[in-house]
């Protein structure tokens, strides 16, 4: 989303508003998600307050995400608030972490809300609290079933901390 600010550059306290819809690419994203489904939504304002200018901004839509334990899909909504400050020059602002350069007369938003969706989104997501995931054995679902795969067995590696445990 590509947004002209020539306008708001030039005078003090002028504002814009800016709305669209954001496409991700799923090559920027992993694997494992988020993936997004549709267009994600976006609203906000240009404002600006000085050397910089102001974005504030409410980005929401759906995405789908694998269980972090038993890897079922699972669709999530988000509805986020995010302000970002956005200069054309570093020359002024003492705190070159806090801010955002943009070049010439226009600001491209994708990557501002894109980052700020991940930035806010859970690392992992859960189909329940009690979700009993895989079995790292077989990998059958735990959820819908049980196994007798490695309930005795351990770790050659480990098998002498168990004589420690053991009370004989």
């Amino acid at each position: 989303m590509l947004v002209d600010v020539s306008s708001v550059l030039k005078v003090e306290g002028e504002s814009i508003s800016v709305s669209g819809k954001v496409c991700f690419s799923q090559d920027s994203l992993s694997k494992a998600g988020p993936f997004f489904h549709d267009d994600v939504v976006f609203s906000g304002s240009i404002t600006n307050i000085g050397n910089v200018l102001e974005l504030k901004g409410n980005v929401g839509g759906t995405f789908t995400v694998l269980c972090a334990r038993c890897m079922k899909e699972l669709e999530k909504t988000f509805d986020i608030d995010f302000t970002e400050l956005l200069v054309n020059s570093t020359d002024d602002v003492s705190d070159k972490d806090a801010v955002l350069v943009f070049e010439g007369h226009e600001i491209e938003l994708d990557d501002i809300i894109e980052s700020n969706i991940l930035v806010n989104l859970s690392l992992k997501y859960l189909c329940s609290d009690d979700c009993k995931g895989l079995c790292p054995a077989c990998g059958a679902d735990r959820n819908v079933t049980d196994c007798d795969c490695g309930k005795d067995e351990i770790d050659p590696r480990m098998a002498g901390l168990k004589n420690l445990l053991i009370d004989e």
